[in-house]
């Protein structure tokens, strides 16, 4: 068997779908099919039940699975330690981080492992959760770390809290409502809004406290995942926006920023690290680790 059909049948059963699973791998939707139709072939048997839900694996398709993930984990550790024994390097880790963790945790993490392992090879990709999740479960990610903003926890997943962090309606510091007393729901709707991208359940119940008020929740015409984008917006638009305190301590330490006291719109979120449940560390996640709680000590 080719591990390239291998890692394509791996892929369809992780995301549900030839179309996700291609997405994922970064092949053609074509390519990822012929390989699995070649895998098939090659074991006389159909692999995936394919329906208007997905595709599902059939009896032999469960019965590879098992195997077909301990190859995959074989070969990934072999070429682990061979790019070790290339590169002179102390190992790898691989992290996918949301923009409220790399500042605040994330980076003091490699910065103190850097210092006690100078040869560990770190790569780090930014991102929301919902996108990074499935790339960890796709084994092209080790670790996790961002703020949970989703109400349920794929159960191949483990998740730790490091750290709570606090979501609340910011505004630049010469806004009209800042250092107002006594404001409102209603206070929020004259004026703009820039929003970020896939909030989940904070975004949710934001909508719902206007809702509660008998209002109309604002309409979010701007939204954004650069934070660079939000900050400008903020700061020469006399736009509102609703971001995790930790992302912009340093606007609101330098009184750039403040924080609007309005009743009902404040929101705790974990800041969480996702690894894959079951599995037994390596030793540089298992340092990265240890990093990362020395971090969210420090910063809490």
């Amino acid at each position: 068997m080719d591990i390239r059909q291998l890692r394509y049948f791996l892929a369809v059963v992780e995301h549900g779908s030839f179309t996700r699973a291609a997405a994922m791998t970064g092949r053609t939707q074509q390519a990822l099919s012929k390989g699995i139709a070649a895998l098939e072939q090659q074991l006389g048997a159909r692999l995936f039940e394919r329906g208007s839900r997905g595709a599902r694996p059939t009896a032999v398709g469960r019965l590879l699975l098992d195997h077909a993930r301990t190859a995959d984990d074989t070969l990934r550790t072999f070429e682990q330690r061979l790019q070790e024994l290339q590169t002179g390097t102390e190992g790898e880790i691989r992290i996918g981080t949301g923009p409220t963790a790399a500042g605040s945790v994330v980076a003091p993490a490699v910065l103190a492992l850097r210092a006690a392992w100078p040869r560990l090879g770190v790569r780090v990709t930014g991102g929301v959760l919902p996108e990074l999740l499935p790339a960890l479960l796709a084994r092209e990610l080790d670790v996790v770390i961002a703020l949970d903003t989703m109400l349920q926890t794929d159960p191949r997943l483990h998740r730790d809290l490091l750290v709570n962090d606090e979501y609340r309606i910011m505004a630049s510091a010469s806004h009209p409502l800042a250092g107002r007393a006594g404001l409102t729901a209603a206070d929020l709707l004259d004026h703009p809004w820039v929003m970020g991208r896939r909030l989940g359940e904070v975004q949710t119940q934001f909508r719902q406290r206007f809702t509660n008020a008998g209002l109309s929740p604002p309409a979010q015409s701007l939204e954004s995942s650069s934070l660079d984008f939000v900050r400008t917006l903020v700061r020469d638009g006399e736009y509102l926006t609703l971001l995790p305190t930790r992302l912009v301590h340093v606007e609101l330490a330098s009184r750039q920023w403040t924080r609007l006291a309005v009743p009902g719109f404040s929101w705790e979120r974990p800041l969480v690290v996702y690894t894959r449940l079951g599995e037994p560390q390596s030793d540089p996640q298992a340092r990265l680790l240890q990093a990362l709680r020395n971090a969210a000590e420090q910063a809490g």
